[in-house]
């Protein structure tokens, strides 16, 4: 393979990767792709549980952190229907879930990554497992080595390595010190869309699950709404996940502390315990919040603002009932850490952006290279976000590559 000059050598077969080598390929180039892991979209393969949420119906600059502008670019060129159509292509149903998720209708990740593998060797694409890439040299054509000795040559580079999300299942550094090697610097990973670790003992609600709307304020925008679920440690679920990545910054000052509204849907808070505490002022507390609230949250709620049992509310001290109403809105807890990367969904930070081509995903420090989905510093919330940008990166790549053929 050492006299063999690639056309393009894609390294990580990602979702970027492996929608780029498939694009590189069907468009006449001699495609390689080394994959580090012996089964090409590993990492693919554990996303949404197992099930693949590829996109969302809602895709917007809105859902990410990071620059807007190469956002933008991106999911212009690679809208949603755009997404939708490309998979439909390749064979796959789809079926979409509540908040606009997307999933393949099988319900299992391998319904994704096998089409699109497929897709790419049949295009044409060769794929090597195996092969951790440790240099790119800058030469005409690029020459890339691998661990295990092996060299390529390469007209054009891609790099679509991933982060060092999921160590356990391929996550590493590679990626960026490979695009150190070649010029660029990098924001410092941090580990996202994980859960959040609690000062607080909330381990007698393990497992309940509850809708909620969470306020702080490190939050630049809108709160973040949905499901969360707790845990031993503190809190998982979406709404803790989307507020992972303000939080992660966050705690290099200390611990932040959060609200938890339990009652989201309710627009006028005071109004509506009023109204409930004259319906039912002879209820007990626990018969009190029946309806409203998991029965032990209730009990923790209770315990935690000193409420008398076995009292009707009306019997109960004024500042104990207001205090702990108030509470069921904004329940304050603290946050003292995040899941480490083996929990962690994604990486926030990495290659910076301003040092790429926002219309190709080209290099502007290393023209001839271009860098792909979650190696860049752009992070998307829970959703399905994170995978379309992935798509939209290694997409728009290939297109460039093609152009430049």
């Amino acid at each position: 393979m050492e006299n063999t000059v690639y056309d393009v050598v894609i390294i990580g077969a990602g979702a970027s990767g492996l929608i780029c080598a498939r694009e590189c390929a069907r468009g006449g180039l001699k495609t390689l792709v080394l994959e580090k892991e012996q089964i090409p979209g590993r990492k693919l393969l554990a996303t949404g549980n197992g099930r693949c949420n590829l996109t969302n119906t809602h895709v917007s600059p809105a859902a990410y952190h990071g620059d807007v502008a190469l956002v933008s670019s991106a999911l212009t060129q690679f809208p949603y229907l755009t997404c939708r159509k490309y998979f439909e292509e390749l064979g796959i149903l789809l079926t979409e879930e509540e908040q606009g998720r997307i999933f393949p209708q099988t319900g299992k990740s391998t319904a994704i990554v096998e089409p699109l593998k497929l897709a790419a060797v049949e295009s044409g694409a060769e794929i090597l497992t195996g092969q951790t890439v440790t240099v790119v040299q800058r030469e005409t054509p690029f020459i890339v080595k691998t661990s295990s000795g092996e060299t390529f040559r390469a007209r054009r580079v891609v790099l679509a390595c991933g982060s060092c999300a999921y160590p356990q299942i391929g996550g590493s550094e590679s990626g960026y010190q490979l695009a150190r090697s070649l010029g660029h610097t990098l924001t410092a990973p941090r580990p996202v869309l994980s859960g959040l670790v609690l000062q607080e003992n909330f381990s007698r609600l393990a497992g309940i699950r509850a809708q909620v709307r969470l306020t702080a304020d490190i939050l630049p925008a809108q709160p973040s709404e949905g499901e969360i679920i707790f845990t031993g440690y503190g809190i998982n679920g979406p709404a803790a996940l989307n507020i992972s990545p303000f939080i992660a910054p966050a705690l290099d000052n200390g611990p932040v502390v959060i609200h938890v509204n339990f009652l989201p849907e309710i627009t006028d808070p005071a109004a509506f315990w009023a109204n409930r505490c004259a319906r039912f002022e002879n209820r007990r507390p626990k018969d009190f919040f029946a309806g409203l609230l998991h029965e032990s949250l209730t009990n923790l709620l209770i315990d935690f603002k000193g409420l008398r049992k076995n009292k009707p509310m009306k019997e109960q001290f004024p500042s104990a009932v207001k205090n702990a109403l108030n509470t069921v809105t904004a329940w304050p807890i603290t946050v003292k850490a995040l899941r480490p990367w083996t929990e962690a969904m994604v990486a926030a930070g990495g290659v910076k952006t301003r040092e790429i081509n926002y219309n190709t995903f080209e290099s502007l420090c290393c023209p001839g290279v271009y860098v792909t989905g979650e190696l860049l510093d752009v992070d998307g919330i829970s959703g399905g976000f994170n995978l379309h940008f992935a798509w939209a990166s290694g997409f728009i790549a290939a297109a460039q590559l093609i152009k430049e053929r």
